[in-house]
C-alpha cells in the first residue's frame, strides 16, 4: 500500500481549486476502494450540537471508527473554518498526536454556508498538521504566473516557455480554469510531445479577468496599448462597469496626489502617511509613482479623472467605454512627460 500520511489539510481563496485539490486527493487516498464504504464526509451542519454550537465531536468519531470491508478510511472535514479559535481546536490537535492508523483525515478549511467570513487556521492546529502530515496550499495570491508554472509542472504535459506564457496571460485572475485546460491537453498531446503555443492557443477561450493593479500597472509603464489591452479585460471578461473603473482609478492617483512633493525616502513613511496598515508594498508602488509623476503630473491626473467622470454622467456624447480608453491612453501619456 502507498504511503500516506494521517492527516491532510487543504486550504485557498478560491472554491473551485480546493475542490479539484479535494477531490485528486480522496481518490488518491482511496486507493481504489469504494466512496460509499471507504469515505465519510462530515461539513458544518454535522459539526452542530443540538444547541446550534460547533462541536469537533461527530469528526473525531468518524476519525477514531475502524474501516468495515476496506483497509483504510478517508474521514473528510469540510467547513472547517468554522473552528477559529485554539481552545475549539484543542480535542482535534490531541488526535493527531495518537491518530487511528486505518483513517486517512482530511481537514479543508474553508467557510461553511452560514459563516460570514474565513478566519486564519489557528497556530497550533496548522504547526501539528505540519508536524505529523501534510499542508496542500491551493493560494494563488498575486503570484500568478509562478503558480501556473508549478501547475504546468505536476500536470505532466510538457509546454514550451510561449505556451506557458500564452496560458498566463490569457488565465488572469481567472485560476480555475488552469487545471482543466492542462487536463485537456494532456489527453490531447501526451506527456512526451512539447506543446507549442501555436498548440495552446485553441483550448484557452477568451481571456480572463485581471486584477485592477494590472491596469495601473500598465499606465506607469507610459506604454498606452498595453494599458488599453488591461482596460478591456477589466471591462468585458472582468464585467467592471465604467464607473467601476473610474473609482478604481481615481483611489490610485489620489493615493500618488497625497505623496507627491513630500520628501519620504521608505514605502513604510509613505505607509504611515496613507494610513496602510500591515504591508507597505502597495505605499512603496504609490511613492515610487509620486516620484515619477511629481506633484503637476499628479494634479493633472486627479484632473483627468474629474472630466472622465463629468463626461460618463452625461457631459459627452461619446460612449462610456471610449470615454475611459481616451482617459486611460491619457494617464499613460503623463508618465512619458
Amino acid at each position: 500500500m502507498a504511503d500516506f500520511a494521517s492527516a491532510y489539510l487543504i486550504r485557498g481563496d478560491d472554491s473551485t481549486l480546493i475542490g479539484n485539490a479535494l477531490r485528486a486527493l480522496t481518490e488518491r487516498l482511496l486507493n481504489g476502494e469504494s466512496r460509499d464504504i471507504g469515505m465519510e464526509e462530515v461539513s458544518e451542519l454535522g459539526h452542530r450540537t443540538e444547541d446550534g454550537e460547533y462541536s469537533l465531536e461527530a469528526l473525531l468519531t468518524a476519525a477514531q471508527t475502524i474501516p468495515f470491508l476496506t483497509h483504510s478510511r478517508v474521514v473528510v472535514g469540510r467547513d472547517m473554518g468554522a473552528f477559529s479559535k485554539k481552545q475549539m481546536v484543542a480535542p482535534l490537535i490531541e488526535y493527531l498526536e495518537n491518530p487511528l492508523e486505518s483513517t486517512r483525515l482530511i481537514l479543508v478549511w474553508e467557510k461553511g454556508p452560514n459563516q460570514q467570513r474565513l478566519s486564519q487556521i489557528p497556530k497550533p492546529l496548522l504547526e501539528a498538521i505540519e508536524r505529523s502530515g501534510e499542508v496542500i496550499d491551493t493560494r494563488v495570491g498575486r503570484k500568478t504566473g509562478a503558480w501556473i508554472r508549478d501547475q504546468v509542472a505536476l500536470s505532466g504535459v510538457s509546454l514550451d516557455q510561449a505556451a506557458i506564457q500564452a496560458l498566463t496571460e490569457n488565465t488572469g485572475e481567472d485560476v480555475a480554469g488552469v487545471q482543466g485546460i492542462l487536463e485537456t491537453l494532456k489527453s490531447i498531446f501526451g506527456e512526451d510531445k512539447l506543446v507549442t503555443r501555436e498548440d495552446v492557443l485553441p483550448y484557452l477561450g477568451s481571456a480572463g479577468d485581471i486584477p485592477p493593479w494590472e491596469l495601473t500597472d500598465a499606465i506607469a509603464s507610459g506604454n498606452a496599448t498595453v494599458a488599453l489591452q488591461k482596460l478591456k479585460r477589466l471591462r468585458h471578461a472582468g464585467g467592471r462597469h465604467e464607473m467601476q473603473i473610474l473609482a478604481i482609478l481615481h483611489g490610485h492617483f489620489s493615493r500618488i496626489l497625497r505623496l507627491a512633493g513630500l520628501n519620504l525616502v521608505t514605502a513604510e513613511e509613505a505607509a504611515t502617511v496613507l494610513g496602510d496598515k500591515g504591508s507597505s508594498f502597495r505605499a512603496g508602488k504609490s511613492l515610487h509613482d509620486a516620484r515619477k509623476l511629481g506633484s503637476s503630473q499628479s494634479k493633472k491626473a486627479i484632473s483627468l479623472l474629474y472630466d472622465a467622470d463629468l463626461a460618463l454622467r452625461g457631459q459627452s456624447a461619446l460612449p462610456g467605454e471610449a470615454i475611459l480608453e481616451v482617459l486611460v491612453a491619457r494617464l499613460a501619456y503623463l508618465y512619458l512627460a
